[in-house]
């Protein structure tokens, strides 16, 4: 049954479909891996805008019982305050119905107003990287590193001979474990 199979032909074949299936996965896990291995650099879920504006005698109006209603107006947002608290004697941390956190210095008369939106696309592709869906994706998963391993594997023997793995390109295969190596033993010792 199996005398008459060209193993060779038919890694080949296995390859290249199960690489041609692996594109859009691979895609998503390293689009996503380089922003999470950035996350000190920036934020990869979300996007914070910070706008700075000066109201004169901002403390005056925090003495008033209209003070969150007169903000607002001055500030122009359209939304409410969901909860309050002083930071310090001269700082007011204020959060809206619309997500927004405003920030007022009393001494310098300046409210920081803060938006975070989330990054559609790269949040969703960090939910799940961090496996975040948890269940059918971590088996989708095990799945996925299962088809790298004989990607892996089956690259070996896609060229035959002095030309393969056997060959001076043995180097390259070398190479590929010896760099993550060099990085255990540098950092892990």
């Amino acid at each position: 049954m199996f005398k008459n199979v060209n193993w060779f032909k038919l890694n080949r074949s296995l390859h290249r479909d199960i690489g041609y299936f692996c594109v859009g996965v691979t895609l998503i896990f390293a689009i996503s891996g380089i922003a999470l291995n950035h996350v000190e650099d920036w934020n990869p879920n979300y996007q914070v805008i910070h706008n700075t504006q000066t109201i004169p005698a901002l403390k005056q109006m925090v003495e008033r019982d209209s003070f969150e209603t007169d903000l607002l107006i001055s500030l122009q947002l359209n939304s409410k305050i969901k909860a309050r608290f002083w930071q310090s004697p001269s700082q007011l941390k204020l959060f809206t119905t619309n997500e927004q956190t405003l920030m007022l210095n009393l001494d310098s008369n300046q409210v920081i107003i803060e938006q975070i939106k989330p990054r559609p696309i790269l949040r969703s592709l960090n939910f799940l990287h961090l496996n975040e869906a948890r269940k059918a994706w971590t088996y989708f998963s095990d799945l996925y590193a299962v088809m790298l391993i004989f990607l892996a594997l089956s690259a070996l023997f896609m060229i035959k001979g002095k030309k393969g793995v056997w060959g001076p390109r043995a180097i390259i295969v070398v190479a590929g474990f010896a760099a993550p190596l060099a990085f255990i033993f540098y950092y892990a010792s």
